[in-house]
């Protein structure tokens, strides 16, 4: 009787950790610099964030500058920055997106600009 549990917890155990790896499998970690083009009326813009935090969540950092904040779940990311433009109106850029595998993620973009119409666009991003 005494083995048979023994069996048991073991083979519970292996199928414990067998599916905990497969789960991770699934979290994608954001984290380091990666090299966006964002595309908004048909014109590419080129940008540089670096994610500083761990696999689930943190800030955003542009040139230096944490504009906000990020969040990961599974193979789902969102992020918002929030910064003043060169022309000092308050600028709001809401990304809403997925990974594709660890190095490609994509996904649409909101921009809001204080005193404008919020456009959107889509971005990918490869690190």
């Amino acid at each position: 009787m005494k083995k048979t549990i023994l069996l048991m917890a073991a083979v519970l155990a292996a199928v414990g950790l067998l599916f905990q790896v497969g789960c991770n499998h699934n979290f994608f970690n954001i984290t380091g610099t990666w090299y966006f083009t964002i595309t908004i009326y048909d014109e590419d813009f080129d940008e540089t964030y670096t994610f500083v935090g761990d696999r689930y969540s943190g800030e955003v950092f542009w040139e230096g500058q944490s504009l906000g904040d990020y969040s990961v779940s599974g193979d789902q990311v969102h992020f918002t920055l929030e910064y003043y433009d060169a022309d000092d109106d308050y600028t709001v850029e809401t990304f809403h997106g997925y990974f594709d595998s660890d190095d490609w993620m994509g996904g649409a973009v909101t921009i809001t600009i204080e005193g404008y119409d919020p456009v959107t666009g889509d971005w990918e991003a490869v690190r």
